[in-house]
């Protein structure tokens, strides 16, 4: 059950651990809007005491303090049994998934966290089973994986693939460099995230000590780790001739000929200067 009312904004407290940080810029532009068109959505809270506690809806609880308000429109959730906290927890996952208020990084971390709740009120799920291997942890273990990524699927919208693979870049990212990845651009790339995933806790932090620097030497995982080797990484305009000289072979005749047409000044002055004509 939940009710709405309008409540003091001095009355709510923004617990810590929330999943996803305020984007001050974000929460800036809100403000703005609610300045120009009021509050559309309220913020849900839960009772605690004679105050709130925020559960969802950080960046308007910002923009109306930002506005000057005193009340804001909010929902007040009245969660119920033992797993009240978990509850709560998962409503925020999903309200910010909803939105798709997540990066690539917050998108891992709340469903990662969702495998957690859903362990929670399901504890038959976390153990047992005769062991497979490392990975898999026995046939019972991966009935119960496949429940939860078939129940988040449902939950969320992603597909089951989508949700597996959330999961396991966030276990191979060591807690140091889940810190670390915070605010930067990384954090928006899943490509990047699931590209370090796949190295080790040290490796980590040598290829992050190389981008997030305050001259970067790389400009990805995957130049960090050439950078590491003792090679030159490969630059994006050397990129983009290996794939001019890729595919213009593989074109029809027709087709090359009018790519030469369209850069035929820079040919000429090219064949007289190398003289080719005298060969």
């Amino acid at each position: 059950m939940s009710a709405y009312q309008s409540i003091k904004i001095s009355l709510i407290d923004s617990p810590e651990g929330r999943l996803r940080d305020v984007d001050q810029d974000w929460a800036e532009c809100l403000a703005g809007m609610f300045v120009e068109t009021g509050q559309k959505t309220p913020i849900d809270v839960v009772a605690s005491g004679k105050k709130f506690t925020l559960v969802a809806g950080a960046h308007r609880l910002t923009a109306a303090k930002l506005s000057k308000w005193k009340e804001i429109d909010a929902r007040i959730l009245e969660p119920e049994g033992d797993q009240a906290a978990d509850d709560l927890r998962l409503h925020e996952i999903l309200e910010n998934l909803g939105r798709k208020d997540f990066n690539a990084l917050e998108r891992c971390e709340a469903l990662h966290e969702m495998k957690r709740i859903y362990e929670a009120k399901h504890p038959e799920t976390k153990h047992g089973g005769k062991r497979g291997n490392q990975h898999t942890g026995g046939e019972k273990r991966q009935v119960a994986i496949f429940a939860f990524c078939q129940n988040a699927a449902e939950s969320t919208g992603l597909s089951d693939r989508s949700v597996r693979l959330a999961i396991q870049i966030f276990d191979g990212l060591s807690p140091a460099t889940r810190e670390l990845l915070k605010g930067t651009q990384i954090a928006e790339k899943q490509s990047e995230l699931k590209a370090l995933s796949d190295l080790n806790a040290a490796e980590q932090n040598n290829v992050l000590d190389l981008i997030l620097c305050d001259e970067p030497k790389a400009g990805s995982v995957a130049d960090a780790k050439t950078v590491l080797s003792g090679k030159r990484p490969v630059r994006d305009i050397d990129k983009r001739l290996y794939t001019v000289c890729d595919y213009l072979p593989k074109l029809p005749k027709a087709s090359r000929i009018q790519v030469f047409q369209q850069h035929k000044k820079e040919i000429i002055d090219l064949v007289k200067k190398e003289g080719w004509l005298n060969e």
